[in-house]
């Protein structure tokens, strides 16, 4: 009786397997998400995912360097501590979604790509946009390019989970890319909010986490840096706990 309850048991398995379309070892090893795997992040970005802004950011840096307060150093370790996860950050000060294409203005973003590829990472954060907005490149460009890179990145690493990112609402000023702000940051937003739509990918909103940098009610101490454009070491802080708050339920719940 035993031997056929097992058999019962197995076949029941199998069946289940079929009908999701996969063999029953496929069930158990090819889910890369978040859900289930925690074993490495990638995170492709601007200045807002560099650490620049916050305390201890080297001047002459315009990739990602560790600093104390800075939102990817505090996931990094959290990650870490947590599930052993390996992150790798390939963002790049004033990096553009066309940058993680082929003719990108850098090699190390150009490259995130091929490095995901070969990793597998089980999640990868996308936070571009800001940079579109500063210098006015028209939104459907943007949003062209942004679900380009997704859908590079999904074709990347199959399975895996993808996160995109709003930016909380900086402040445009006329500026040596643009002159005249003739699209507002919630034009970008949108081509974000689309992109994970069409694209059927997960969304994080940090508009809902900070107020916009041309509040005239912040509080003290405000997120923002002088420039209005990023985030200090209290706004990161800010972004962490929305990050963080995100990936540790996702993992939790799944």
């Amino acid at each position: 009786m035993r031997r056929i309850a097992v058999l019962a048991t197995a076949l029941t398995s199998a069946l289940v397997a079929v009908l999701a379309g996969t063999s029953p070892t496929d069930a158990a090893t090819t889910d890369a998400s978040w859900c289930t795997t925690h074993d490495k992040v990638a995170i492709l970005g601007t200045s807002a995912d560099t650490g620049y802004g916050t305390t201890g950011y080297p001047a002459d840096a315009d990739t990602y360097r560790p600093t104390t307060y800075g939102w990817t150093t505090k996931i990094n370790l959290s990650l870490a501590s947590q599930w052993g996860t390996v992150t790798t950050n390939h963002s790049h000060n004033g990096a553009m979604a066309m940058d993680y294409l082929t003719g990108g203005r850098w090699p190390d973003t150009t490259a995130a790509l091929a490095d995901i590829t070969t990793t597998k990472p089980n999640l990868i954060i996308i936070d571009l946009g800001g940079n579109e907005f500063w210098s006015q490149v028209t939104p459907s460009t943007f949003g062209a390019n942004l679900t380009t890179v997704v859908n590079d990145v999904k074709a990347a690493t199959p399975g895996a989970t993808i996160l995109l990112s709003i930016y909380p609402q900086l402040k445009w000023t006329p500026n040596p890319y643009a002159g005249t702000e003739n699209y507002t940051w919630d034009s970008y937003a949108q081509q974000i909010y689309n992109t994970a739509v069409n694209t059927q990918e997960a969304l994080i909103d940090l508009r809902q986490y900070v107020p916009p940098a041309g509040n005239p009610n912040l509080p003290n101490p405000s997120p923002w840096t002088a420039d209005n454009i990023h985030l200090n070491d209290a706004g990161n802080l800010i972004e962490y706990g929305g990050y963080w708050g995100w990936a540790s339920a996702i993992a939790s719940v799944c």
